[in-house]
């Protein structure tokens, strides 16, 4: 019902009987109904990017009044291609693309203007890349979430605010401290780096901003994602990028540290399932873990040959320097508590969502002559 739009259902052990009810089906649609965004004027930060772009065009499809903004920063994985369909297809009253600085007030102002949700995906990425350049990282990540905050209190204070967080600001769990997995939410935290210290200290600006009121503020602690207009390279790529890159251009991949370490991943399609549902009209204000059944990095890149249709070749090789001191290790994520509250549930299978992700690379011909 619409005075309980997020029902809960039985945890993941007991799935139970399906229920037409349920605000959002559970199924790999992954589809809301018509009214859920319909015409709701609602602002995506880092939209040209990898997660922000699928996100603003399943808003735009479901009948929301979309506002891009992002900077094209180089490195940032945004591209102009990765909104080209949508911006041609969507009429201009209902999707708008917002060339500009988020530090900038004056396009901060612009962008949120009278937005009922604002979700905040943009970021300088790259935990590594954040040692080397800390400066950097705090001015897209802190000071460009301080700065959007200052605008929605000044054009948008009833927003419902969803940021786009990380795992990666959890203690790690294999440093003899006694910390279990999968981690929840309540996990010990302890950033590693100046990317998770930046965007801890995020969280706690949100907080600040919401605490007087009438807005609201989410935050999902994104693990590994991977899917179609994912980047190959930079600080973006993440190991899932870097793996698809390897096997792509050399057919090789590479394994920094032990290749039998866990990580858990969502497809980008899941991803932006959950953000739909943090930010929807009726959803509680939360901090939640996305998560699925963690896997090996050996067990990841032999999936990932499988679905470009390659013979595996896969080595290993000692963390470099630098990359040590920011290692998360053996780690994955409990989503009990968005499964709980929001009813998500991450469906896509693995071999599944590779395949769709190298498919959409086009040819692979083109990518695997191109330079590393």
């Amino acid at each position: 019902s619409r005075d309980d739009p997020f029902p809960t259902d039985p945890p993941p052990s007991d799935p139970g009987p399906e229920s037409t009810a349920r605000l959002w089906p559970d199924d790999l649609t992954m589809d809301f109904p018509r009214d859920a965004y319909a015409g709701v004027p609602v602002t995506v930060t880092g939209g040209a990017g990898f997660l922000g772009s699928h996100l603003a065009g399943r808003l735009a499809a479901l009948g929301a009044e979309v506002r891009v903004l992002d900077s094209f920063a180089p490195g940032s994985g945004a591209d102009p291609e990765n909104l080209a369909a949508l911006l041609e297809a969507a009429p201009s009253a209902r999707v708008e693309l917002h060339r500009g600085d988020l530090r900038d007030p004056a396009a901060a102002d612009r962008a949120l203007a009278g937005a009922a949700v604002i979700f905040h995906l943009a970021a300088v990425n790259g935990h590594r890349e954040s040692m080397a350049d800390p400066e950097a990282d705090f001015g897209g990540n802190f000071l460009g979430a301080l700065s959007l905050f200052a605008a929605a209190a000044r054009r948008a204070p009833a927003a419902r605010i969803v940021f786009a967080g990380t795992r990666q600001i959890y203690a790690p769990a294999h440093t003899g401290n006694g910390l279990g997995l999968p981690a929840r939410e309540d996990h010990p935290i302890s950033p590693a780096d100046a990317h998770s210290i930046h965007k801890e200290a995020v969280e706690h600006l949100g907080r600040h901003w919401a605490r007087p009121g009438p807005g609201s503020f989410s935050v999902l602690r994104l693990t590994n994602c991977y899917g179609p207009r994912q980047p190959l390279a930079g600080g973006s790529a993440g190991f899932t990028g870097r793996f698809l890159a390897q096997a792509l251009r050399e057919g090789e991949v590479t394994i920094l540290g032990d290749p039998d370490l866990r990580r858990d991943l969502n497809h980008v399609e899941e991803v932006t399932d959950a953000f739909l549902r943090a930010g929807a009209p009726g959803a509680p204000a939360g901090v939640w873990n996305l998560g699925s059944e963690p896997v090996t990095l050996r067990e990841f890149a032999r999936a990932v040959f499988r679905a470009l249709g390659r013979p595996e070749r896969i080595r290993s090789r000692p963390l470099p320097p630098g990359l040590s001191e920011v290692f998360l290790g053996d780690f994955h994520s409990d989503w009990t508590a968005i499964h709980r509250d929001l009813g998500w549930t991450p469906r896509r299978s693995l071999e599944e969502g590779l395949r769709e992700t190298a498919r959409s690379f086009g040819e692979v011909r083109s990518l695997a002559g191109a330079a590393p």
